[in-house]
């Protein structure tokens, strides 16, 4: 167990197969929240032991293979019954608060041990395991991980993963993106490219630069929309259906974007609105202003 080790042993674990010292820590970190867990109620260790090869590729794809069957979930008995005439082919596959594979009760793990997803931190972007897979990464709500029948693809279970397995989970998923950045670098070729029926094409950086139809006169202006880009403010184009560049802009100040605090679901809906308004314009012709003798417009 990672969580009882000194930190020196960690550091020549670490030197000893291709995980990181940082990812033995976050190991640790999630074996010894589940062990003080476990005076109050019980619960499970993941025994996953990384691969020594010399070789850090083949250590990495051994490692790969044992996070796949470590993650499986838990089947039931051939000889069980309850398998084939109730559809009961996996054990832990009726509640979505409990872990697929040992059948924790995470609910009453969370409510008893805290919240232990939030104590694993990673250690490239700064983010729990809470935050990573038990948020909607558009609104922020709480959506809760869902486990799949082989690990990374297949039909989604009834079930989630503990914290342990969640994090081995974690794991798996940036060996597997290191081993596509590898394959990648050596069989991403023009050649290769071009069996699977891919080309290149090369063209000019003047033909897909944008036009700028800004007159010299409005130039002065442009600090004024940068500060708007920076604050989220919708700003509108009217676009010239013939010609396709734009006539008319347009900024829009909606009180709800400010007294809802910058809110990005108001802001969103805002623009939405707008898009729609100007596509509605565009089908139409344009009225032309009127001009009064008073001055106004």
């Amino acid at each position: 167990m990672l969580g009882n080790k000194p930190q020196n042993d960690l550091l020549t674990l670490a030197a000893q197969t291709q995980m990181s010292y940082a990812q033995m820590q976050q190991q640790a970190t999630a074996q010894t929240a589940m062990a003080n867990a476990s005076s109050h109620i019980e619960v499970p260790q993941v025994n996953f032991y990384p691969s020594q090869h010399p070789n850090p590729r083949k250590a990495r794809r051994q490692d790969i293979k044992q996070a796949y069957k470590l993650l499986k979930p838990t089947k039931r008995s051939i000889f069980s019954l309850r398998r084939w005439l109730f559809g009961g082919k996996y054990r832990y596959n009726t509640n979505f608060m409990r872990c697929v594979i040992d059948g924790c009760d995470v609910e009453h793990l969370l409510r008893t041990a805290g919240n232990i997803y939030e104590q694993v931190v990673d250690e490239e972007t700064g983010q729990s395991l809470f935050d990573i897979y038990m948020k909607n990464p558009v609104t922020g709500d709480v959506e809760w991980f869902v486990a799949r029948e082989n690990v990374t693809s297949g039909r989604k279970m009834r079930g989630t993963y503990c914290p342990e397995h969640l994090h081995l989970y974690h794991l798996l998923c940036k060996w597997e993106k290191e081993e596509e950045i590898e394959q990648e670098a050596s069989s991403g070729t023009l050649k290769a490219k071009l069996k699977k029926g891919v080309s290149t094409v090369v063209v000019p950086i003047s033909s897909i630069k944008k036009k700028d139809n800004t007159p010299p006169t409005l130039i002065k202006y442009e600090p004024f929309f940068e500060m708007l880009k920076k604050d989220n403010i919708p700003v509108t184009h009217f676009a010239n259906p013939a010609t396709g560049t734009n006539d008319l802009v347009m900024v829009v100040f909606d009180m709800r974007q400010f007294q809802a605090g910058n809110n990005s679901r108001l802001l969103f809906d805002a623009l939405a609105m707008h898009q729609l308004q100007q596509n509605a314009v565009q089908s139409q012709p344009l009225p032309l202003p009127t001009q009064s003798n008073d001055g106004s417009v």
